[in-house]
């Protein structure tokens, strides 16, 4: 894909501390600043299809974090097991 050359102006101070984390760990400004871009796009999308669905705002959440904010009540794995086996009773054997 093409890149587009692109002007910003950012606060001195916070652009030399981001371009030295950034060089600290071999990458690029450009590079970082891509990747928050391709953050915004799916999340803006991500955000309408929430608030269409009527759940509310989504929040970025560390993987840690999931099986405490699931919700209670639902047995997932007993639903899969019950899904299965309602499967498997449908199949019939190949003689």
């Amino acid at each position: 894909m093409a890149k587009r050359k692109l002007t910003l102006s950012v606060e001195e101070g916070l652009l030399k501390e981001v371009k030295s984390l950034v060089a600290s760990e071999g990458g690029s400004l450009s590079r970082v600043f891509e990747e928050f871009l391709e953050y915004m796009a799916p999340s803006r999308w991500l955000d309408e299809l929430a608030k269409e669905l009527g759940i509310g705002e989504l929040e970025p959440v560390a993987p840690s974090e999931v099986p405490r904010l699931r919700p209670r009540g639902l047995d997932a794995a007993r639903v899969v097991r019950e899904l299965r086996a309602g499967r498997a009773e449908r199949v019939t054997p190949v003689a």
